[in-house]
């Protein structure tokens, strides 16, 4: 137990993991916090006991006997060409309305960081982009290319659509493990969702299964932006693969239909593919970060160490010789004081976390990407970074 100053009588209780009885009083908080209408009695009794997961959970901070704030972080894989690193997720990140600017989200962020380094994460991914977040040293996710889409002046490709069943669900499987850069993610994953197409009317709108002469050859999902009704037909790509030449045609086949009124497609920067198809069919893009999303490299000699097959697959051996990775000073915080350095020999760039992060993981600014020192450095930087740049999809908290 912690306590902090408060103007709340006695301290606060935690941060700490939700226990088991406590998820009929999380999912309030969460409801209250995210202005959503509250369960009935009879609703809340009917919720099952939260099941600690083995790795993260759902943090929370308590006072006199009620929750107040709370966030969920899920542990999961993610594949990088033939390299396999660990992300923490973050989400639900929700205070009371009677306690906030008291200091207790940042408290939990901070918390659940190292906690999330001590379970093995080496990058953390938050689903907003608050101030508190970026204070606090994480910067906005990558660099993509945000397509709008409208019905297509001229004959689309001969796709065909149609809506995804529980039953695809190894199809869907068998495409998304094909992309480079994919969580790793196990059949029920996809089975899930397929099973419950409702139970997320925002982020999975719409999910359909893209044919071309009767073989699926890729498939999407579409998301409601936060704030926009469903059935307004405004949509943005969550997830996609396969083919891009099916899947653009998919898409301007949803605009020709009026299913769609409007629909932005967020490439990332290496899907090149993806981006020549659309430019190509006349679509135009604006260059910016993911929508809605933070990231911070929590743990940079970690993520290099999982990286080593792309480093021993870009790099010459008397590059990778003697190349080191290194990191101190405070987890989190806005203060600079963090220090990530890349070290050769003599050669050193040295970068606080939120500047080091926008190297490796990819900025919407050019501007941002530093100077590297002259030498090996000069010629090790620009082979490795920026790392590429992903949708969270399905693995969205």
């Amino acid at each position: 137990m912690s306590t902090s100053a408060s103007p709340f009588d006695g301290p606060f209780d935690g941060p700490r993991l939700l226990r088991r009885e406590e998820g009929p009083a999380s999912d309030r908080l969460f409801r209250i916090a995210f202005d959503v209408p509250l369960l009935t009695s009879e609703q809340e009794q009917a919720l099952p006991p939260y099941d600690q997961p083995r790795r993260g959970g759902v943090y929370v901070l308590a006072h006199d006997g009620q929750l107040v704030s709370q966030l969920l972080v899920a542990h999961d894989q993610l594949r990088i060409h033939d390299a396999v690193t660990h992300v923490a997720s973050i989400g639900g990140v929700g205070t009371h309305p009677d306690y906030r600017n008291q200091r207790l989200a940042g408290r939990l962020l901070e918390h659940a960081a190292t906690e999330m380094v001590r379970e093995g994460a080496r990058i953390q991914l938050i689903s907003g982009a608050r101030g508190l977040y970026t204070y606090l040293g994480n910067v906005l996710q990558g660099r993509y290319h945000h397509f709008s889409l409208a019905a297509p002046a001229g004959r689309t490709p001969a796709a065909t659509l149609r809506p995804l069943t529980p039953a695809d669900a190894p199809r869907l499987a068998r495409l998304y493990h094909a992309e480079p850069v994919h969580y790793v993610r196990r059949h029920a994953a996809f089975a899930d969702v397929l099973a419950h197409p409702g139970q997320d009317s925002y982020l999975h709108a719409d999910a359909r299964i893209v044919e071309w002469g009767g073989e699926p050859v890729a498939y999407l999902f579409l998301g409601c932006p936060y704030g926009a009704e469903p059935d307004a037909g405004i949509r943005y790509v969550s997830e996609y693969a396969g083919s891009r030449v099916a899947l653009v045609g998919a898409l301007e086949q949803l605009c020709a239909s009026g299913e769609v009124r409007a629909l932005t497609v967020p490439a990332p920067w290496q899907d090149f593919e993806l981006r020549q198809v659309l430019e190509a069919r006349g679509h135009r893009s604006t260059v910016g970060p993911l929508d809605g999303h933070t990231l911070r490299i929590v743990d940079f000699p970690g993520l290099m160490r999982d990286l080593r097959p792309l480093l021993r697959a870009r790099l010459s051996a008397s590059l990778l010789r003697g190349l080191r990775f290194e990191q101190s000073g405070p987890l989190l915080g806005g203060t600079g004081a963090d220090r990530y350095a890349i070290v050769r020999g003599r050669e050193r760039l040295e970068l606080d976390g939120a500047g080091m992060t926008r190297l490796v993981m990819g900025s919407a600014t050019r501007a941002a990407k530093p100077v590297a020192p002259a030498g090996a450095l000069a010629e090790i930087i620009p082979a490795l970074f920026p790392l590429p740049s992903f949708l969270p999809g399905l693995n969205y908290r």
